[in-house]
């Protein structure tokens, strides 16, 4: 509980008044005799105290917003109590100090001093047992995410060791401070943000400092009024006693050792009063300091050699601290703390989740022993998999989100999670993005669901590798996940999703049987990465029965977005592109019976497929667009636009180029009614038939159809005749 201003106020206002008393009696002015009784005798003797005794009591206030290792102001009762000399002629004095922080803290420090002239100057020595129960004296303020772990403060106790030679000219002191029992306490450590279901946004620290500083001082000629001295010292401060613990097991100090300097004025105003500045820096507290201001009953004790037998010794009265309130990371959708389910297959069994102790599997695999489905139950709850054994035995895995906004997202992910309290920040970047937590499944791997994320997973053997099916509503983000497959597989599938907004960034699928699969529904999906086949029964790239949305394949280069996570970093070297080896299937890229659909397809690669490159075919009211593609070595024809309606329309851009080794099938035709934009690099047939058809427009077709560059039939230059236009005489033909 923080004290209100009006409690220093009211002892500095004592202190004036008693230092009134005083002056008045030195102006020769008798003051009244104080009234008689218990109360009288009193306040005589506390004025013959402070008029005539030997200092024995000091108060006073030391201002500080941030000391060194300590916040706020305190103000201070001490006592230099002398009671005895021993046969070297050294006098023994207890010294004692209580204080009360502003924030309603109490601290003290207990020593016993001895002191001893040395011809003109004088020694002293002390020990000391510091108090330091100040614990409240790092006010969160309602800071987001600091309610689960409080202002984080803690008692703590010290031996300290003082020393000080003092002269006419100047003084020489040094202290050293060996905090006793618990000196460190932390939650989390640095680079290892996750504790228990939780993530740090700034790990917990609160540590008392072992340490020694030493100083010089030179009295000021020009303030000898004052007896004005000004030191110079420096100091080093650490607790190596205790570790922070990384997430690979690394050890750090919790507070690696640090030095510092500081300069710092004493003068004594008028009999009573002494006043001190001091200023700190170092590289830990940066600039720090005080201003203390003390009265003394019988007068100060700081103006010459014999005086200072009584005085204090100079030292640090707070125990310093090293603190850093832990801040817990808010999801700034919700305004409660983000909850994460730790999996490690590598971890002992029978977790619970926590990042102390993950569990072992994704769903349960034996009674006892949940797994992470078990547990993540909450919206927004997020599954951490951590790599663990699976480089050599895969997690089996028949993924199911249990509520809509999850995130599952693999070790080493650059996934960065939006905070209200820290911004966004790359939690699980923990160890080489290069490793991928790896899934198996006889089933469908990973299943989305309204809002999920899923982000850096190496999916191997699963019939699907991701689905999206008709329960998937309101859209879902996928990024950075490698998928490798084998005949008769799927990549990827969004089967009659509804709606929404279906987001694949940064995949690279390879060996798929079918790598993209979209059939039925209206989503809006958007494809981004690569996908790579040989030899595969299946298309690369399917889009069949839409009844409306999009479906968008490597036309733009966006990023994972969304209010609560985003990731801009691209972990995949993988190139954009679609590349179809030796196709077995009907065609490598085929987009059939849609209706209302709008299908882009950029940076296709089909090379050397049995039968044909492109098939579009039996779509109402769609538009087809492919962007930079290539076909070579076609058995069959290279790009085959087939039965669509009046209300579609196709068209090719880029730099693309067609070639079919067909020697009866031209390498492109075309027997729709669709419009057509047509525009390609070069295309070469190898027909012999009389006439030789390399380009067959039919249907009915209307828009242009452009050869820009070269345009080959047999190896020899074609022309006009060998493009059969009869059905679609409204086609703008243009060759090289």
């Amino acid at each position: 509980m923080r004290l209100s201003p009006p409690l220093p106020s009211l002892i500095l206002a004592i202190a004036i008044a008693c230092s009134g008393v005083v002056a008045h009696a030195q102006m020769g002015q008798a003051p009244m005799a104080p009234a008689g009784g218990l109360i009288g005798s009193a306040v005589q003797g506390f004025q013959n105290l402070d008029a005539n005794g030997p200092g024995i009591f000091y108060y006073g206030v030391n201002a500080a917003d941030r000391g060194l290792g300590y916040n706020g102001s305190y103000m201070t009762l001490g006592g230099f109590v002398p009671y005895g000399e021993d046969d070297l002629g050294g006098l023994w004095a207890a010294d004692l100090r209580g204080h009360l922080s502003v924030y309603g803290g109490f601290f003290s420090n207990t020593g016993i001093v001895r002191k001893q002239f040395l011809g003109g100057t004088l020694l002293g020595v002390g020990v000391y047992w510091d108090y330091d129960g100040d614990l409240n004296q790092y006010p969160t303020g309602g800071a987001p995410g600091t309610s689960q772990y409080g202002q984080f403060g803690h008692a703590y106790n010290q031996v300290g060791v003082s020393g000080e030679w003092l002269t006419d000219f100047g003084n020489l002191r040094s202290n050293g401070y060996i905090p006793v029992g618990t000196t460190a306490y932390t939650v989390g450590a640095p680079g290892n943000p996750f504790v228990g279901n939780s993530i740090l946004c700034l790990p917990g620290l609160d540590a008392a400092l072992s340490g020694a500083d030493l100083e010089v001082g030179a009295y000021i000629p020009g303030l000898s009024d004052w007896a004005g001295m000004i030191s110079v010292g420096g100091y080093a401060l650490g607790n190596s006693r205790y570790d922070w613990i990384g997430s690979t097991g690394a050890r750090q100090n919790v507070v690696p050792w640090f030095g510092g300097v500081y300069t710092r004025l004493d003068m004594t105003f008028v009999k009573n009063w002494d006043f001190s500045l001091q200023a700190n820096n170092d590289s830990y507290f940066d600039w720090t300091g005080f201003a203390r201001l003390t009265y003394r009953m019988g007068g100060s004790r700081r103006r010459n050699v014999p005086d200072q037998v009584e005085q204090p010794m100079m030292r640090n009265e707070h125990i310093v601290r090293a603190h850093q309130t832990p801040a817990v990371a808010i999801n700034p959708v919700t305004g409660a703390a983000w909850r994460v389910i730790h999996v490690d297959s590598a971890a002992a069994p029978r977790g619970n989740g926590t990042a102390e102790a993950p569990v072992q599997t994704l769903s349960s695999a034996t009674p006892g022993a949940p797994g992470a489905m078990q547990l993540a139950t909450n919206p927004y709850d997020i599954v951490f998999v951590h790599t663990g054994n699976s480089a050599t035995t895969p997690y089996q895995s028949a993924w199911q989100f249990q509520a809509d906004n999850q995130i599952l997202v693999g070790q080493g992910s650059t996934l960065a999670l939006n905070t209200v309290n820290c911004g966004a920040e790359q939690f699980f970047k923990i160890g080489p993005t290069t490793a991928y937590p790896a899934l198996a499944s006889t089933g469908n791997a990973i299943t989305l669901r309204n809002g999920a994320i899923v982000d850096h997973f190496s999916i191997t053997s699963a019939p699907v590798g991701i689905l999206a099916d008709a329960s998937l509503t309101a859209g879902a983000n996928v990024n950075d996940v490698r998928i490798t497959t084998a005949a008769g597989q799927v990549g990827v599938s969004v089967a009659a999703v509804p709606s929404g907004q279906v987001n694949f960034y940064n995949m690279n699928i390879t060996n798929a049987g079918r790598g993209l699969w979209v059939n039925g529904g209206a989503p809006d999906v958007k494809f981004q990465g690569r996908i790579a086949t040989t030899s595969s029964s299946d298309e690369s790239v399917l889009v069949q029965n839409m009844s409306g949305g999009s479906v968008n394949v490597n036309t733009t280069t966006d990023t994972l977005v969304t209010p609560v996570a985003q990731n801009q970093t691209l972990v995949s070297t993988a190139p954009l592109a679609i590349t179809d080896t030796a196709s077995a299937a009907p065609a490598a890229i085929q987009v059939a019976g849609n209706t209302g659909a709008t299908v882009n397809i950029g940076q296709a690669t089909i090379t050397r497929p049995t039968q044909r490159g492109v098939l579009v075919q039996g779509n109402t009211a769609t538009q087809t667009t492919f962007r930079n593609l290539q076909v070579t070595q076609a058995t069959n024809e290279a790009f085959a636009s087939l039965s669509n309606d009046a209300a579609s329309s196709l068209t090719i851009d880029g730099k693309s180029s067609l070639e079919s080794l067909s020697t009866t099938a031209p390498a492109f035709s075309s027997n729709e009614a669709a419009t057509l934009d047509v525009t390609l690099f070069s295309v070469k047939s190898a027909v012999t038939a009389a006439p030789p058809t390399a380009v067959l427009l039919q249907g009915g077709s209307t828009g242009a159809f452009t050869i820009t560059n070269e345009f080959l039939v047999n190896g020899a230059a074609g022309t006009a005749a060998n493009v059969d236009q009869t059905g679609s005489p409204a086609v703008t033909v243009t060759l090289p």
